[in-house]
């Protein structure tokens, strides 16, 4: 066991040992190559650590550079930090290139240290990337998050509340896997609103269908989105009803009243055989008008094609067509949340309205 500046000089201290070591397997030593495309920073609890390595070593091929994996101890001595390092080369033609990994577990009252010491163990000049995984310790999330420069969450796994209240005490752009997985989905509902923009703006009923689970509520969020686009304030938001229904309201950008249902299965724990399943999206309904005219909009999963959703028109304007949603890994998914490093107001807004209608 070691005490926090010890630790930092040794794992220093080795890993520039390694990387000025030349490349032993080669015919003739040459130098070795650091593929450093960014930090990214993994923060959970013990029992998430083995899935975050099988992650980072995942996205190091595509996104390879310095990984920290973070984590807290209870059992540990409470000023003890405990490192070890281990470091990873592959060819690229006759170039070896090399990336390596960190993992740090901190005790309890050591975990307060814990921005100093990413700072010291990062590579400078390449962008920080932290993901708070469901179970981070909000104390190594807390002061983690303001030194980053792109905070990566799923909003499927953690309550919007707790990611909102990480997003007041940073100015990094967010990112959310999530996010990223219902794309389609926002995509195809702002679709209807293409060349009819005074429809956005004359929705008077919300309806979104979710399925069951014991994870967070997607609808939260999509009614956050839907909210922040189109200047909506959350007023009331019933208990739920028998069969899992919720019934909220809000006020439109004009003041008129908008009425919200989350309808679908209730948020129970999945059955035992799929004990990690998300919940999901399963469909949007929305009632605006069109020139004075009833318009009714759906964006709906088939029940036997989960993968594809039926996007309808009816009322002063008919349409029904078939959309694949389209599936991506979630490797794919990690990747996509952290290759943009601008600013993202449309997120941030989002989870804040999200949060907001949550918490009534």
């Amino acid at each position: 066991m070691s005490r926090v500046a010890e630790v930092i000089k040794r794992v220093e201290s080795e890993l520039a040992e390694f990387w000025s070591a030349p490349d032993e397997s080669r015919a003739e030593p040459a130098p070795k190559t650091r593929a450093s495309t960014m930090n990214f920073v993994a923060v959970g609890s013990r029992a998430e650590v083995e899935r975050l390595k099988e992650q980072a070593e995942d996205l190091a091929e595509t996104h390879a550079g310095r990984t920290l994996l973070i984590t807290l101890d209870d059992r540990l001595d409470p000023l003890t930090v405990q490192a070890d390092w281990s470091a990873t080369c592959r060819r690229a033609g006759e170039v070896p290139i090399c990336y390596d990994r960190v993992e740090i577990t901190f005790g309890v009252a050591a975990a307060e240290r814990v921005a100093s010491v990413v700072s010291a163990l990062t590579i400078s000049d390449v962008a920080v990337i932290v993901e708070l995984a469901p179970g981070a310790p909000n104390v190594l999330g807390d002061a983690l998050a303001p030194i980053c420069d792109r905070l990566v969450f799923d909003s499927a796994e953690t309550c919007i509340e707790r990611i909102a209240e990480v997003a007041r005490e940073t100015k990094a752009p967010l990112a959310d896997r999530a996010f990223v997985r219902t794309f389609s989905f926002r995509e195809l509902v702002a679709r209807f609103f293409d060349d009819m923009p005074e429809a956005s703006r004359a929705i008077r009923r919300v309806e979104i269908a979710r399925s069951a689970g014991a994870k967070p509520d997607p609808a939260a969020l999509f009614l956050g989105w839907m909210g922040s686009r189109l200047g909506w304030t959350f007023e009331s938001r019933g208990p739920a009803q028998p069969g899992g229904g919720v019934v909220g309201r809000a006020r439109g950008a004009d003041g008129a009243p908008i009425e919200i249902a989350l309808v679908g299965a209730p948020s129970a724990p999945p059955a035992p055989a799929d004990p990690q399943a998300w919940r999901r999206l399963d469909g949007v309904r929305l009632w605006t008008s069109l020139r004075g005219e009833p318009l009714t909009l759906g964006c709906v999963r088939l029940d036997k094609a989960p993968g594809t959703v039926r996007w309808t028109m009816e009322g002063a304007r008919s349409a029904d067509h078939l959309h694949p949603l389209g599936y991506r890994d979630e490797t794919w998914v990690l990747a996509k949340t952290i290759d943009s490093l601008e600013g993202d107001r449309l997120l941030r807004e989002a989870v804040l309205a999200a949060a907001e209608w949550s918490a009534l």
